[in-house]
């Protein structure tokens, strides 16, 4: 679609600074955009490219210096290009209410006609799925499962029996919620299974990226707050309770019964040990392994995890270890010599 570039700063809640009756028709990358389209420059690295670029104007943050003809100017810039994605470039997929004939449905269980079940789809009794859900091929649904209306599932989910999503879920293609926990107790060098008798409960607005693993609690429930966000490969161990409007990106791990706040932020291939608590506003740098509790409105990184300014200076003090080492063994010449 095309809008002014002053109605889509109102979108935005941007400042328009430029020509704000200009059409644009789509946001794209710097570097391939086109004179109808729009982009964004949030890292001053990339300056560079303002220089090149074929884009009618470039969303930026209020403080950037730049010189270019229309810009949009905001305080947060990757909020402003995720809602110019939303209103340019995403096409909402259709729903295309119907079962798929080779879809096995339990006789009891009642198929709202707003929904879409695809080929190979496996329903199991006691399921409950609400209006407008969409469910792609062979995907599996457990016994005693509910979903949300507004839900999407892509294909080759599995729904573990009791698994309940909220409104408006989405769980990517390969990704399994409510397996078993890692639970197991050893009894004179015998490995006995520990039952894992609960189940995954996942709120509102929760999107679960491609080939994600979510186990079910022992006793009691795994819990997903609403708005938290997990990326592709990330694995939920049992009786982990994360909080709301999360953010779990590629390859995080989290051990049994650990806790997580509101509005966490955990980087690629951190990961957090069991019986943990980490408070709200908590930020995990990429790599940052977790073994003790953090604290409210902190940020870690390392292994283990520690406040990121003291670790940032750990690191500057490794980086200078082959200088200080050569220093050591000449004084320890010089001792030796006296």
């Amino acid at each position: 679609m095309a809008i002014k570039l002053g109605d889509l700063a109102v979108h935005l809640n941007a400042q328009v600074e430029g020509d704000d009756s200009i059409l644009v028709s789509k946001l794209n990358e710097i570097q391939a955009a086109t004179s109808d389209q729009i982009s964004f420059l949030s890292n001053p690295k990339y300056i560079k490219f303002a220089q090149t670029t074929q884009a009618a104007a470039l969303i930026v943050p209020d403080d950037l210096e730049i010189d270019f003809p229309n810009l949009l100017r905001t305080k947060n810039p990757h909020y402003a290009m995720t809602k110019a994605l939303e209103i340019l470039n995403q096409t909402e997929r259709p729903i295309r209410p119907g079962i798929h004939p080779s879809a096995i449905i339990d006789a009891e269980v009642e198929i709202p006609d707003s929904c879409e079940i695809g080929p190979g789809v496996v329903i199991t009794t006691g399921v409950f799925i609400g209006e407008s859900v969409i469910i792609e091929a062979n995907t599996v649904i457990g016994v005693g499962s509910s979903i949300g209306r507004h839900s999407h599932l892509y294909p080759n989910v599995v729904l573990y029996n009791d698994t309940i999503l909220g409104e408006r879920c989405i769980i990517h293609a390969g990704s399994i919620v409510g397996s078993d926990g890692f639970g197991f107790a050893v009894e004179q060098g015998e490995i006995e299974k520990i039952p894992q008798t609960g189940n995954v409960i996942l709120g509102n607005d929760v999107e679960i990226g491609a080939n994600c693993a979510i186990d079910r609690g022992s006793i009691g429930s795994t819990t997903i707050g609403d708005g938290t966000k997990l990326d592709n490969l990330v694995h939920i161990a049992h009786n982990v309770k994360v909080g709301k409007n999360c953010f779990l990106t590629a390859q995080i791990a989290i051990a049994g019964s650990s806790t997580l706040g509101d509005r966490v932020q955990m980087g690629g291939q951190s990961g957090v040990i069991g019986h943990m608590n980490v408070g709200n506003d908590v930020k995990i740098a990429t790599r940052g392994g977790v073994t003790q509790d953090v604290p409210d409105g902190t940020m870690v990184s390392g292994f283990p995890a520690r406040d990121h300014r003291k670790e940032l200076r750990i690191e500057a003090v490794i980086q200078k270890l082959p200088e200080l080492y050569k220093i050591v063994k000449t004084l320890e010449k010089q001792i030796n010599k006296s």
